[in-house]
């Protein structure tokens, strides 16, 4: 809510389980309408945003007709809706193993295109500002043609009468305890100056693992502990805080037979050590922001274990009373897949800033544009 007593209303695509959706809730916009066609996102939303009317449909598939009387049932016209926001998957270009895409091969993956999908419901609305997220991998990521992609979608975002500009935004400056990067598209079809948080916290002040931590009691929803081998306990109780597999002392690491010799047991060769990288056997430094949580596990700054999916979840800034439902994949693979609710917020509050005085602003003429210089806020 604004200072002025008005509650601007949001709409929510690609929710997922509500990273994104719950940081605008607790800055004061009401989400009164949200999609996802994930049925364990799909629960999870359910069971923490009661008041939110929820489609768990296809995004593809919605008619300009289905989004009308959809919000219809919520009491609200698309004449309401001051801001939609979401997350349009792009995995595609998070696991690409080159910097160039095929023009056929972006087709081809359509997770890749559904930000088309996500403009087409933003026509049916006409909000006066829309916020995008993605991978920051994308920001990199250019055509056979030599267009970067992100460039296609501030276009494409012309093409619908948005003026658009993106900012990578790091979690850790913005108070989330988790060094995290991702992308934001952001634009307004009013004449109006396009404004990202300004960052908050900054080194040696950032938010720590070790204080989100703190406090975690065993009767705290879905804080279940790993069933973990004694195997890999014993190679757990050898990483430092910080550390991963590469401070395992030589007889603990993986070894192979890189030779040709069939029979290991006659073998004269020594099996060598096999490297291992990225979060493998990582524990977490308890003074310093998390890596970036994934479904990935991560071993407790001071505990001989891995963390558990709430411990996850802190330090995605959920709030405790947040649940998570499915399976242990599922909820593992919801809270990494997650804005930050913490971030989510921060830009919530920026966004705002802007009401109730854009409503009476000038509607904005679109040029095309492409936004020169990479703005990263970190």
């Amino acid at each position: 809510m604004t200072e002025d007593g008005v509650t601007p209303k949001a709409v929510g695509l690609f929710v997922g389980c509500g990273g994104l959706d719950a940081g605008f809730a607790a800055a004061g916009f009401d989400v009164v309408l949200a999609c996802d066609h994930w049925d364990p996102a799909a629960e999870t939303y359910r069971a923490n945003f009661p008041e939110t009317r929820f489609m768990n449909r296809d995004v593809r598939e919605l008619s300009e007709a289905d989004v009308i009387d959809e919000l219809a049932e919520t009491g609200h016209t698309p004449d309401d809706i001051d801001v939609v926001i979401g997350g349009p998957p792009c995995q595609g270009f998070s696991r690409l193993n080159n910097e160039q895409i095929e023009l056929d091969e972006m087709e081809k993956d359509g997770r890749n295109t559904l930000f088309e999908e996500f403009l087409r419901v933003v026509d049916y609305l006409q909000p006066d500002l829309v916020l995008m997220e993605n991978v920051r991998d994308l920001i990199n990521r250019e055509t056979s043609d030599g267009r970067l992609v992100k460039d296609l979608i501030v276009e494409e975002f012309n093409e619908h009468g948005y003026a658009c500009e993106y900012a990578v935004l790091e979690a850790q400056n913005y108070g989330v305890p988790q060094k995290r990067k991702r992308i934001f598209f952001l634009g307004t079809n009013r004449n109006v100056p396009i404004r990202f948080p300004t960052q908050s916290h900054d080194e040696p002040n950032w938010a720590t693992a070790g204080e989100a931590l703190d406090g975690v009691t065993d009767d705290l929803p879905n804080m279940r502990y790993p069933n973990t081998r004694e195997k890999t306990l014993e190679k757990i109780r050898h990483v430092p805080p910080g550390g991963y597999y590469r401070d395992l002392p030589d007889r603990l690491k993986t070894k192979k037979y890189t030779c040709e010799c069939e029979d290991t047991d006659e073998c004269p060769h020594e099996p060598e050590i096999v490297k291992r990288y990225g979060t493998y056997l990582r524990r977490l430094d308890p003074d310093e922001p998390s890596l970036t949580v994934s479904n990935n596990p991560f071993i407790h700054p001071e505990e001989d274990r891995y963390i558990t999916p709430r411990e996850k979840a802190r330090l995605q800034t959920f709030p405790d009373e947040f649940e998570f439902m499915g399976t242990k994949t599922d909820v593992e693979q919801q809270i990494g897949n997650a804005v930050p609710v913490e971030l989510a917020r921060t830009i919530a509050e920026r966004l705002l800033e802007y009401y109730p005085d854009i409503s009476d602003a000038d509607e904005r003429e679109v040029e095309t544009w492409t936004q020169s210089t990479i703005t990263e806020l970190s």
